[in-house]
């Protein structure tokens, strides 16, 4: 094979490792600038093709946006997260719907939506990074019937359900991390979801409860909800200051890790104070005429202190296999809880007159709770680190394989002009 040759094979594998070869192609993508290429976010979509960036000036938008089926493997990225907002005026239902499968959301900030302010809805694939949503009268961020996403680098406070939620998918094949969740009903809510879920180092900070998964037969994913992990999260102050409730499950208001009905999920790492009922509780999930038992979750090394009732709690009715281990806490009901394995039915009636109920009847007994739109808004906060360059620059992949290319080119030259210099004169 010719040098010449092994050049132009060289350089071809340099195109297609940087992402510019034949292969990737039709899936780089270009970047659409609104307003600059289209006026209007629905406008970029409706022209994006596979692949493409959807880039977002600093404005305030209205939303009401769906991203439909027919469009996958779109980002829609924000300048600013602090500067490009939607604003649901306290009249619209939702800034952003995600139907296709791989779309990236990113640096982008929502307000005063009557439902929802980001979504994913029955996809595969899916990311959100530098979110903030405040003031919503359900979910911040969500994903339902979803799987293989990630959320991360985000903000939720006031949301009247959760703040973050993903649910109703097994195996789910998700993480959460770097999240933080303030003034919400619920901090993370997930039910019947699990198989490969995490939820890690994140913070939740004066919610009504911390961190929820459930088991409750909404129709979809069949409960129990089972096999998360939940690790390295900071929670405080779970019930201790009025929050915005428009779900049952703030029935569960108080507790800062809570598994209703749960089976085989690890509660690892976590730091849990201040909560105004339960540190971490485990407990039977009452469902109308169901009752989904929590069993083999292992709860370990946590650190929980500063509860109103017990740090650490079992619920009677609990099944077997609910192992305390290796835990830092002050009180545990029952008091034995942190010697072993919990066995068939052990747990204590008082935990479970508590919280093992139906949660409408939970929340009979709650004060009235303050509008979503009452809480207040979030300071500035920073943007997450860019995966790759500058949207309209060439990545650094493709940087570095121009340079190969002309260090290949150079070289190239001088072989030629070798030749010709070494070339016996006629």
């Amino acid at each position: 094979m010719t040098r010449h040759r092994l050049l132009v094979i060289a350089a071809t594998w340099c195109l297609v490792l940087a992402g510019g070869g034949p292969t990737s192609a039709a899936t780089a993508g270009s970047t659409i600038r609104v307003p600059q290429d289209y006026p209007t976010v629905e406008d970029a979509i409706r022209a994006a093709s596979r692949g493409d960036t959807i880039l977002l000036a600093a404005g305030t938008y209205d939303g009401e946006i769906t991203v439909p089926q027919g469009k996958p493997d779109l980002t829609i990225r924000g300048t600013d997260r602090n500067t490009v907002v939607f604003d649901g005026a306290g009249v619209r239902n939702n800034a952003i719907e995600v139907e296709a499968d791989g779309v990236t959301l990113e640096n982008l900030s929502a307000h005063d939506y009557l439902a929802n302010g980001f979504y994913w809805e029955e996809v595969s694939g899916f990311a959100g990074r530098g979110l903030t949503v405040w003031n919503v009268g359900l979910y911040g961020v969500y994903a339902i019937q979803s799987r293989g996403g990630t959320i991360e680098q985000s903000y939720v406070s006031g949301a009247a359900d959760a703040a973050f939620y993903i649910g109703e998918c097994f195996p789910c094949d998700t993480v959460v991390r770097g999240v933080t969740a303030k003034l919400s009903a619920v901090g993370y809510s997930g039910t019947n979801a699990g198989g490969n879920l995490r939820i890690e180092d994140s913070t939740f900070e004066d919610n009504g409860v911390g961190i929820l998964p459930n088991s409750y037969d909404v129709g979809l994913q069949a409960p129990p909800q089972r096999a998360a992990t939940f690790r390295h999260n900071v929670v405080r102050g779970s019930g201790s200051v009025p929050t915005p409730r428009a779900t049952p499950l703030a029935g569960f208001t108080g507790v800062g890790i809570g598994v209703i009905g749960g089976i085989e999920n690890v509660i690892e790492d976590n730091e849990i104070t201040g909560s105004a009922r339960y540190g971490i509780a485990v407990t039977p999930a009452i469902d109308r005429e169901a009752t989904w038992t929590p069993a083999a979750n292992r709860i370990e090394n946590n650190r929980v202190s500063g509860s109103g009732l017990a740090d650490l709690a079992l619920a009677r009715g609990s099944g077997p296999g609910n192992c305390f281990v290796g835990n830092t806490a002050g009180t545990t009901d029952p008091p034995d809880l942190a010697a072993d394995c919990s066995a068939t039915g052990s747990g204590s009636a008082a935990v479970a007159d508590a919280i093992a109920l139906p949660p409408p009847q939970m929340l009979a007994g709650l004060p009235s709770a303050p509008p979503f739109g009452s809480m207040p808004a979030p300071g500035e906060l920073s943007q997450p680190a860019p995966d790759e360059a500058v949207p309209g620059g060439p990545p650094l992949a493709v940087a570095a394989a121009v340079v190969l290319l002309l260090g290949l080119g150079g070289l190239f030259v001088l072989f030629r002009f070798r030749r010709k210099r070494d070339q016996p004169i006629a």
